[in-house]
């Protein structure tokens, strides 16, 4: 005959056996959570905060970069910037390489100047992501506009330099004046 605990002495043992579980994952998490945490420029002069804003430094100028190869339609310059395996994606759908390419440098807009406001650069290691708004004025079949587009660009350090392996931008609705 097997001898059973009694109702409430079973549950305190699986409820103690659940709390051991959960405790035991999270020792084995918690380091891991922590390599995943930004790197914080916390001390001046650091070599990770030197290191961090190098990096920052290198990114924003990649978007201002890309931002000038939308205006130039430069193709050759957008395959500098982004992965082989780059991915992009806006309120139309989800693009390859060749075809984010080709929606920021063919068309029948003309992007006249370009620019970023309010960016953020977040590293992790040899990752970053960026965010911020990307504005375009031009001129297009239905006559001049300012388009607004908010963004986040992931970058990785691939073959000893950045390059972008992701993008997500939305049109941000028209300012009320």
């Amino acid at each position: 005959m097997t001898y059973r605990l009694p109702r409430p002495a079973r549950a305190r043992a699986l409820a103690a056996l659940i709390a051991a579980a959960l405790a035991a994952l999270a020792a084995l998490a918690a380091p891991a959570a922590l390599l995943a945490q930004p790197r914080p420029a916390s001390v001046p002069g650091s070599p990770d905060s030197v290191l961090a804003r190098a990096a920052e430094r290198q990114l924003v100028q990649l978007e201002n970069d890309w931002a000038q190869a939308v205006i130039r339609r430069d193709a050759a310059a957008m395959r500098r910037i982004v992965a082989p395996r780059w991915v992009y994606s806006d309120e139309s759908g989800i693009m390859e390489r060749e075809a984010g390419i080709k929606a920021f440098t063919a068309g029948t807009d003309t992007v006249t100047s370009a620019g970023n406001d309010e960016m953020r650069v977040l590293t992790y290691g040899n990752t970053a992501v960026v965010t911020g708004i990307l504005w375009m004025r031009g001129r297009g079949p239905k006559g001049a506009f300012l388009h607004r587009y908010r963004y986040t660009d992931t970058w990785m350090k691939l073959d000893g330099r950045w390059q972008c392996i992701a993008s997500q931008d939305y049109l941000m609705p028209e300012r009320r004046r």
